[in-house]
């Protein structure tokens, strides 16, 4: 889950930032923005920072029975770029 998490940010931010070559949507127009965020965009943010956080509630959850460190520290490391973006956007949007 942790990979899929990464992978599927990755790939949403990569497609969202090319947008214009692959879809030729330009980035000022609305219409196009709008539409490309709703049916693209946001679910597959959305389901990036659902399987982050799904890591690390299972990490946590399973922290006494794993004794790989590594394997801890490497589940949580990949899932946390999702749920930084996330904290981001929520600053953004409540700061002036």
């Amino acid at each position: 889950m942790a990979f899929s998490s990464l992978g599927i940010l990755i790939i949403a931010l990569l497609i969202n930032e090319f947008r214009e070559p692959l879809f030729g949507i330009k980035k000022g127009y609305a219409p196009h923005n709008f539409g490309f965020n709703f049916t693209f965009f946001l679910p597959s943010m959305a389901i990036a920072i659902g399987l982050g956080f799904a890591v690390i509630g299972r990490t946590i959850k399973h922290w006494k029975t794993w004794t790989n460190l590594n394997k801890k520290l490497v589940l949580i490391g990949l899932s946390i770029p999702s749920i930084g973006i996330l904290t981001l956007v929520i600053i953004k949007m409540f700061s002036l």
